[in-house]
């Protein structure tokens, strides 16, 4: 195996690439990329130098923001891993161990070793790595790998369409390595425990909160933890830094106002669909029907995933449909405009929150879509004759937070590498440390720098600062 050492200085923080892949693979691959279109602004002319240069430069974003005069290594290769014509494992990354009651340390509190070793201001693993980190390598080898695209080497945004942009990617692994990651076991089948030094909590971990019974992870027993993990989007962030800096990275939230009957007026929270459309100044109003009570044009009972009529079923209407797994709310919402709805309301079905409202597609939709709580489409439907409701914007509540928390991905199914250590994809505009890397803005680790402050970093710069020194990309 060849290793190779790579330094890169910015500010504060040393970080360190560190080359674990052999002869002609990874970071050594002499080959240029498969695709003329994957190169960008990136100055490198084999694969091995591009991925290189990708990695660096998301290195030198960190080593900006962190302040530590502890030089962190990252362990790094390019391994064949998982990837279909659909889906594919881009990368994992985590920190190589953790360290507890050490000077400088909070007692009896785990921390990544990265960090412990930033507050001890010493060595404490010798010459293991800080971080280890594996991209897979399949996505420019395999033609039935994502389409055959690769990956884009470009530090900008201008990635080809069917390329997948490597740095954002990088940048977020490397996060996780940082401390952006609960030690907890849990998931299906785990036991709920701290698996970090000590067996005690971790930094990260004593920041989530859990708004049911308003206990923190290091308060709440194994099989508490376990439950809370599946709990979105009660699952929330209680870092004082994150709190007060979240409103300058999200967006107001829809929500949802019954004007009448008046049993049942009131404003109620609501989340928008990934694709849905911008609510107009002044919100869509208008009166209720119940989708699931059409047949669509196979005459058998409209589930919002199927075409219902031919073009004016809904003229008018906002359109009350159940989620459903058959499809996701997008596909629902290009139906009811088809049918000449004026806006959509997916309905939670399980009692336990909101529906998931991510999915995408390639036709446009114009019309607002927006997810609600069960108990208010129960209330709808029983009032439907006189209901009339008004989609608009909050004043108020942002997207992806609650009670003033920015909330956790904690779906009802556990995803393993997913669940827990990433912001709620109900966070909108995107935030970096989403479990699928959105629409993100160039060179902003937006709430993460604040994040780091929360779980013990010293910051030494604003994540809306960096695009000012990598605006210029590869030089």
């Amino acid at each position: 195996m060849i290793t190779s050492i790579f330094a890169t200085q910015v500010s504060a923080a040393t970080i360190v690439i560190q080359n674990n892949d052999g002869v002609d693979e990874g970071f050594n691959d002499p080959l240029p990329p498969p695709n003329a279109n994957q190169q960008g602004n990136n100055p490198g002319t084999t694969l091995g130098e591009m991925r290189l240069n990708v990695f660096q430069a998301a290195a030198d974003v960190w080593a900006a923001v962190l302040n530590s005069n502890v030089t962190i290594t990252v362990g790094a290769t390019f391994d064949e891993k998982f990837c279909s014509s659909e889906s594919a494992t881009l990368g994992s990354a985590g920190a190589s161990g953790s360290g507890a009651n050490f000077s400088g340390l909070e007692p009896n509190l785990a921390y990544v070793i990265a960090l412990a070793e930033s507050l001890n201001d010493s060595n404490l693993n010798g010459v293991s790595v800080e971080i280890d980190t594996s991209f897979n390598s399949l996505l420019d080898s395999d033609p039935n790998c994502l389409g055959g695209g690769g990956f884009y080497y470009g530090l900008d945004d201008n990635a080809p369409v069917g390329t997948t942009r490597l740095y954002p990617v990088v940048l977020h692994e490397l996060a996780h390595g940082l401390g952006f990651a609960s030690m907890a076991d849990v998931g299906d089948g785990a036991s709920g425990v701290f698996l970090g030094a000590g067996g005690f909590p971790d930094t990260f971990s004593r920041r989530l909160l859990d708004l049911d019974n308003n206990k923190s992870w290091d308060e709440m027993s194994n099989a508490e933890r376990l439950v809370s993990a599946l709990n979105e989007p009660e699952l929330v962030w209680e870092g004082a830094q994150v709190t007060a800096d979240y409103d300058q990275y999200l967006a107001f939230a829809p929500e949802l106002v019954i004007n009448a009957p008046v049993a049942i007026i009131g404003t109620f929270e609501a989340v928008a669909g990934e694709q849905s459309a911008a609510i107009p100044l002044g919100g869509v109003t208008a009166g209720i029907v119940d989708g699931n009570t059409f047949d669509d044009i196979n005459n058998t009972p409209a589930t919002g995933c199927t075409q219902i009529g031919f073009g004016d079923t809904f003229t008018g209407e906002i359109v009350l449909f159940d989620s459903t797994p058959d499809c996701s709310p997008v596909v629902t919402a290009f139906f009811t405009q088809f049918e000449g709805a004026s806006g959509l309301i997916v309905a939670d079905t399980s009692g336990s929150g909101f529906p998931d409202m991510t999915g995408l597609i390639t036709n446009p939709i114009n019309i607002p879509y927006i997810g609600i709580e069960k108990s208010v489409a129960d209330d709808l439907r029983a009032n439907l004759i006189t209901a009339n409701v008004t989609i608009q914007t909050s004043t108020s509540k942002f997207l992806g937070e609650n009670q003033g928390k920015v909330k956790m991905y904690a779906p009802a199914i556990f995803e393993t590498g997913s669940s827990v250590s990433h912001w709620s994809r109900t966070a909108s505009p995107d935030l970096l440390m989403e479990p699928v890397l959105g629409d993100l803005d160039f060179a902003d680790v937006d709430l993460t720098a604040a994040a780091f402050r929360d779980i013990g970093w010293s910051v030494n710069i604003p994540g809306e600062k960096l695009e000012l020194i990598f605006k210029d990309g590869f030089e």
